[in-house]
């Protein structure tokens, strides 16, 4: 199963080109309202099961109650069902909408897949705000995202009684309490579990891959933060001539979509630390109004800083 492709092939449909056809794998895109995809894997009995309702298989005071055997609690249960959960709406694709949080989940997602395979960031502090955020966009409450960081290259699970537990060691334990509460569906399980091992596989786990999304636009590279970040320190012309750019009017939506990425790159890794650059970028432009915009657009895509404590109030509204 190839998660990061299904991430790719949300993309598409997020920029509003022609998709490419997909052959149904294991888990599929299927209408569940119109323009409306969800992913969803086949039940025994030839149904569909949306990939983030698969707590509609079993009780969840049985589940509760065969985890409490395994050492975990009610509050740990919450947390775990619904992270699995929300990882279904992940990849789910809405044509309804292009929501500002859209942006910002796709940019924690490019952070956390280039950033796992490199030195940029080697005390992990970078991907566990990333990934606290993205958690945090996904509807996640504090209270259960709180519970997720990366160490070791893993994301781990603070529980109340066995303390921080790799979170993929906490999904075997997951399927093997489902295997003795629902009967007849190893198939329809197995699928689901492999698809929520392969999300936390991705967005942590390193495995030699340069993960790059499906873009031509000439100035992609920059949206990848070992790419951006090498071209501060060899091109800083072309990190600057991409931004006086990405608030241009005529821009395709992939244009849009890179310019915004880059945007969010400069704010985070540049002025995050460094306000001060700003000025950099003032004399670079030298043209009052197009800065006036830059600011503005800086400010609308503006990841929360990395000392930021919380996140409570962070705005979020639609941007078309």
């Amino acid at each position: 199963m190839d998660v990061f492709d299904l991430l790719s092939y949300k993309l598409e449909h997020f920029l509003g080109i022609r998709p490419r056809s997909m052959a149904p794998g294991a888990v599929f895109y299927e209408e569940d309202e119109p323009s409306l995809l969800s992913l969803v894997a086949r039940k025994r009995d030839g149904a569909t099961l949306c990939v983030s309702r698969w707590g509609d298989l079993f009780p969840v005071s049985a589940f509760e109650n065969t985890m409490a055997t395994k050492g975990f609690t009610e509050s740990d249960c919450y947390a775990l069902l619904l992270v699995l959960s929300r990882f279904g709406y992940l990849l789910e694709i809405d044509n309804r909408q292009r929501p500002r949080k859209d942006y910002f989940i796709f940019y924690y997602l490019v952070q956390l897949t280039s950033l796992k395979n490199g030195p940029l960031d080697a005390d992990e502090a970078i991907r566990n705000h990333m990934l606290r955020f993205l958690l945090f966009e996904l509807s996640i409450d504090d209270e259960a995202y709180r519970r997720f960081s990366i160490k070791g290259n893993q994301v781990q699970m603070a529980t109340d009684s066995l303390g921080p537990v790799p979170f993929l060691e906490v999904i075997e334990r997951v399927y093997e309490a489902l295997q003795q509460i629902i009967v007849g569906e190893d198939d329809l399980l197995g699928t689901l579990k492999t698809y929520q091992t392969d999300i936390v596989k991705l967005l942590a786990t390193p495995d030699g891959t340069t993960y790059r999304l499906p873009l031509g636009d000439r100035r992609h590279g920059l949206i990848y933060p070992d790419v951006f970040m090498q071209a501060l320190t060899g091109d800083r012309k072309q990190v600057m001539e991409a931004l006086t750019g990405a608030v241009g009017a005529d821009q395709t939506a992939e244009s849009r979509f890179v310019s915004r990425l880059i945007l969010m790159n400069y704010s985070f890794h540049v002025l995050g630390s460094r306000p001060q650059e700003i000025s950099a970028l003032q004399n670079h432009v030298q043209d009052e109004a197009l800065f006036g915009k830059l600011l503005e657009a800086l400010s609308i895509f503006r990841p929360p800083p990395l000392s930021r404590q919380s996140i409570q109030q962070e705005r979020r509204c639609p941007v078309e």
